[in-house]
């Protein structure tokens, strides 16, 4: 019997092996592939890179603008007064033209330069460029923030996958347990020794275990695919723990008082919703400093090439006398005129807004209030961390006497068992006994396992929230 057993147990392992199964994840192999994978991290990664962004852009609104400008036109106009004006690719120009005379002029004009454009008073552009390094700031601690969390979220998944993976073969015992009562009892009531409602008894207690048993594995599962997804692991490949549970037997270092400090001082959290409020009143100084005066520089250099053509050129008159007026011959004279040139010239402008319709107000009043929100919000932050290291502590100091209490309930549980099933067996205790005796095991069994891990949970939430390794 126990060579087919052994046999049986080999063919298992070996059909496990060619299957392929994947090997249990440890904890730390846990947080090695956790920690790059993670999404969360990869957005404050990319936010940290936005933030940088944002100050090279705020930085760049300080520096003066260089262009290089070029224009070309071509014209032609005909007068017949001798003016030309208002015509900005021409420009003003006048001909000595006699009555009845005629022009036609042709302007062919191209030109190049460049234009130096700086602001002397970048005041707003300051503090915008101060609240883009308050934010980028806030960026770099929010990342550092990240990493604690999803840490904390690696971890406490794997101590409930450690946990519900516990309560399977726990379940399954005592399945075997009450499986095994029920063929026992109902060989006793065929030999007309025990009640039918002994036999209905045992029955509803192996079913409620194999509830359980199916209960426990689907909590198994949910809690691989949970692991699963912050691994980044395909959908049909569910990790195993394969560190046991265990109680920690070295107490948290820390008192309360020590721990809350650890807590709130240097808190990742709590400085980068600091730095998110100076950020928001930079932007409400900027907003303000938009009614304060501005002066500019604007300067320019080019070449210029001009051709004016005058095709036609006529100048005609009359001869007035008597009652005749005689006209005289006309003249036409057409000319042509080439040349290049260059300017240059600079323009200092000082500008000192006097109204904007309330912009400059409304921008800062908006500013300051998020500013006040964020400041709300670092104060619920505090709570959250004070409430979260009080219980997580209070949960720790109890640790130790729960663990050894269970553990005593447990040993005490299995030995009043055997005691039980003996004394049914020999018709000296009652099945009821029995019943209560097996469940009273199964949830001690459970308790421990529940406890060990909530000593885990409580160190893991610990070393998130104080930053300690």
């Amino acid at each position: 019997m126990r060579l087919v057993r052994c046999s049986l147990t080999l063919a298992a392992l070996l059909l496990a092996a060619g299957a392929g199964q994947a090997a249990p994840w440890t904890l730390a192999e846990v947080l090695e592939r956790g920690l790059p994978a993670s999404p969360g991290l990869e957005r404050a990664r990319r936010e940290l890179t936005l933030s940088e962004a944002a100050v090279d852009f705020s930085r760049s609104l300080r520096l003066p603008r260089l262009d290089l400008v070029g224009s070309a036109s071509g014209t032609q106009v005909g007068t017949s007064i001798g003016v030309v004006s208002n015509l900005p690719t021409i420009g003003d120009l006048s001909f000595g033209l006699n009555q009845k005379g005629y022009a036609v002029l042709q302007s062919l004009f191209a030109g190049t330069g460049v234009v130096l454009n700086a602001n002397l008073l970048p005041i707003g552009e300051g503090w915008q460029l101060a609240a883009a390094g308050s934010a980028r700031q806030a960026s770099r601690l929010q990342l550092s923030e990240s990493e604690r969390q999803v840490r904390w979220e690696l971890e406490s998944s794997y101590r409930n996958l450690q946990l519900r993976q516990a309560l399977v073969p726990v379940w399954q015992a005592a399945l075997e347990g009450s499986s095994a009562l029920e063929r026992d009892v109902r060989q006793i009531y065929a030999r007309g020794l025990a009640a039918r409602i002994d036999v209905l008894r045992v029955a509803a207690l192996r079913a409620s275990d194999q509830q359980g048993l199916v209960t426990a594995q689907a909590q198994r599962a949910a809690a691989q695919g949970r692991l699963a997804a912050l691994l980044g692991l395909p959908g049909d490949d569910l990790p195993d723990a394969a560190d046991p549970i265990s109680s920690r037997p070295d107490p948290w270092p820390l008192g309360l008082e020590a721990s809350l400090r650890q807590a709130l001082d240097g808190r990742p959290l709590l400085e980068a919703l600091q730095l998110q409020q100076r950020a928001s009143r930079e932007r409400a100084q900027a907003a303000r400093s938009t009614l304060l005066p501005s002066l500019s520089l604007l300067a320019g250099a080019g070449i210029n090439t001009n051709t004016i053509d005058v095709p036609v050129l006529q100048a005609s008159g009359q001869v007035q006398g008597g009652a005749r007026n005689l006209t005289l011959p006309g003249v036409d004279s057409p000319g042509s005129l080439r040349g290049n040139f260059y300017d240059w010239g600079a323009l200092l402008q000082l500008r000192q807004p006097l109204y904007d319709g309330g912009r400059a107000a409304s921008g800062a009043a908006l500013a300051e209030r998020e500013a006040s929100v964020l400041e709300a919000d670092a104060e619920v932050a505090r709570q959250r961390i004070r409430t979260a290291v009080v219980e997580a502590w209070q949960q720790l100091q109890s640790s130790p006497e729960r663990i050894a209490a269970a553990r005593e309930a447990v040993a005490a549980g299995e030995r009043a068992l055997r005691d039980a099933r003996l004394r049914y067996l020999a018709q000296v205790e009652s099945l009821t006994e029995v019943l209560l005796v097996q469940r009273d095991l199964q949830v001690a069994r459970a308790a421990l396992l529940v406890a060990e891990t909530d000593q885990g949970q409580g160190q893991a939430l610990l070393r998130r929230e104080t930053g300690m390794d």
